[in-house]
C-alpha cells in the first residue's frame, strides 16, 4: 500500500498519475476515500463541413459591405 500525504493546499500527489489526469472523488460512510478515473470524452469544436453554412456568397456580399464602410481609402 502507498501513501500519499496532503500539502498546505490541499494537494495531493500520486505518484502513478499522469500529468492532467482526473478522477471523479467518493467520500466513503466508513471514512475512506476513493479516486475513480474519468475519462474525458474528445469532441471535435467544428466538425468538418460543420461552419460551410457561413460560408454563403451571400454572406460574403454582405460581409464585404460592411468591410468597405469601415476601411480608409
Amino acid at each position: 500500500m502507498k501513501t500519499v500525504t496532503v500539502d498546505d493546499y490541499q494537494r495531493v500527489r500520486l505518484p502513478d498519475a499522469k500529468p492532467r489526469s482526473k478522477f471523479a472523488y467518493e467520500s466513503q460512510a466508513d471514512g475512506t476515500i476513493r479516486l475513480i478515473p474519468v475519462k474525458a470524452e474528445g469532441k471535435e469544436q467544428f466538425p468538418r463541413g460543420s461552419l460551410l453554412k457561413y460560408l454563403t456568397p451571400e454572406r460574403d456580399a454582405e460581409q464585404l459591405a460592411i468591410l468597405k464602410g469601415c476601411t480608409v481609402e
